[in-house]
This record gives structure tokens, C-alpha cells and sequence, in this order.
């Protein structure tokens, strides 16, 4: 049984991280209003984006009493749970007071004690500069940014690139961003090399534990490198504006 502090934890460091990566544009932080994550524009724009509430721990009825009082607008709101909870009560809870269920995900964390070593054609590496950023061919016709403070591992040659994954340090944690191989790069090992160097990575620069949400496919991977399942997400929103 995962204790519902730790379930806490990792959620702040999943708002903190979503936080910082929708701020590259314009500034999108957090609040907490009893016991409620409140991710917004801030300052609020002409054209806001969509307000994004987080729920850990807390009952529907305690969501939605908070939700109220915060006179929270339109909104996502992902409500999450330790393992053992009742998720179908849960969702039903939720559909009867007006929300609509989008999406079930599942909330992983690494200790980083036992991580496997695993390689691949080419290997998995570490961008160590925006110099060598600059040299390695991208497929994508918008390529992925170099952060400043996050870590980029990749996994190319001189002719193109296979697969990319971001390690982005939140206080003594770090938060998983963006696993991807490509279609056609699928089925060989590569996902699970770029998670690997990923956690070696993070270990050698100190730290605590690595955050991730996953979905169905990515919750069968993850356990193989050692990470252990402390929650799951439900994905809702009001049906009506």
C-alpha cells in the first residue's frame, strides 16, 4: 500500500513539471485551494488556456465542495487515486454530478536503487550540449527543444534520429516528459534503452525518485525497469459549459 503522502508527493512533482513545460510561452502556474492543484495563466490572458484542477486523495464530494468554492470556470480535472481505491464508485460519482470521463491513466515511481542496464543500435546518449544539439538529424519537422536544467537522451546516428526522452528535475525528483520512438523504430528494444541511460542519468546527478503518468501500453513497460505503480488518474471534464 502506497502511503497517501508519498501519492502527494508525486503528484506535486506531475503539476510542477506540466507547469514548467506549458510556462515555455507564457507563464502557467499553480495554486492549492484546499487540497486542490489549480493550474492556470497567470497573469490571465484575453485568451486563456484551459484551467486544469488536480485532485489527490480527496473524495469526489471534497472535490467538488473545493471546486465550488474556488469558483473554478470550465475546467480538466483529473482526479487521482491511490491503487486500492473504488475507481468504478469514483467515476460514478463523478458522471453523476455532471462530468465525463476522457481518459484512465496510471501513476509510476522509481526509486532508482535497481535500474537495468540496457543497450541498443545505436545507443541511447545524453545530448551534452547545444552544439552537439545542432549536429544530429531530427525527423520531425518541429524539432524537440533543448531545455536549459532538463536532461535530453536520444538515440541517433549520422543519418537520422530513432527516439527521444526528457528528464525534467523538480526539486530532488525528476518527471519523465516526452517518451517517444518512432513508428517505424518500434519492436526493438529502444524505448526501454532511453528509459534506461534516462534513470542512470538521474541517479548520477542525485536524484530522490522519477515520476511518470502512463498509458495502457507504458504501464506493461514500465514495471521491467523497475518502477512500481502508486496511483490511478481519472481524466474528466464537465460535460456542459
Amino acid at each position: 500500500m502506497v502511503a497517501t503522502s508519498d501519492l502527494e508527493v508525486a503528484t506535486d512533482v506531475f503539476v510542477q513539471a506540466f507547469c514548467k513545460g506549458r510556462s515555455r510561452t507564457y507563464p502557467y502556474v499553480s495554486r492549492r485551494h484546499e487540497g486542490l492543484w489549480i493550474m492556470e495563466d497567470n497573469p490571465p490572458r484575453k485568451k486563456p488556456r484551459k484551467t486544469e484542477v488536480i485532485s489527490c486523495g480527496l473524495s469526489p464530494d471534497q472535490t467538488l465542495a473545493a471546486l465550488h468554492s474556488a469558483a473554478v470556470s470550465w475546467h480538466f480535472l483529473c482526479a487521482i487515486e491511490p491503487n486500492d481505491g473504488d475507481h468504478d464508485a469514483i467515476r460514478a460519482a463523478y458522471k453523476d454530478a455532471g462530468y465525463r470521463l476522457l481518459a484512465t491513466q496510471w501513476m509510476f515511481v522509481h526509486d532508482l536503487h535497481s535500474i537495468p542496464e540496457l543497450q541498443s543500435d545505436p545507443p541511447a546518449r545524453l545530448v551534452s550540449s547545444n552544439k552537439e544539439w545542432q549536429t544530429i538529424p531530427q525527423r520531425a519537422k518541429q524539432p524537440r527543444r533543448l531545455t536549459p536544467g532538463n536532461r535530453l537522451f536520444g538515440i541517433w546516428d549520422d543519418v537520422i534520429d530513432y527516439g527521444w526522452v526528457e528528464s525534467v528535475p523538480i526539486g530532488k525528483h525528476a518527471w519523465v516528459s516526452g517518451l517517444h520512438v518512432h513508428i517505424d523504430c518500434r519492436g526493438q528494444g529502444r524505448g526501454a534503452a532511453l528509459m534506461s541511460q534516462m534513470l542512470l542519468g538521474d541517479r548520477e546527478a542525485g536524484t530522490k525518485s522519477s515520476v511518470l503518468i502512463a498509458s495502457t501500453a507504458g504501464a506493461r513497460l514500465y514495471p521491467h525497469l523497475g518502477y512500481r505503480q502508486i496511483g490511478v488518474l481519472h481524466m474528466m471534464c464537465p460535460k456542459a459549459r
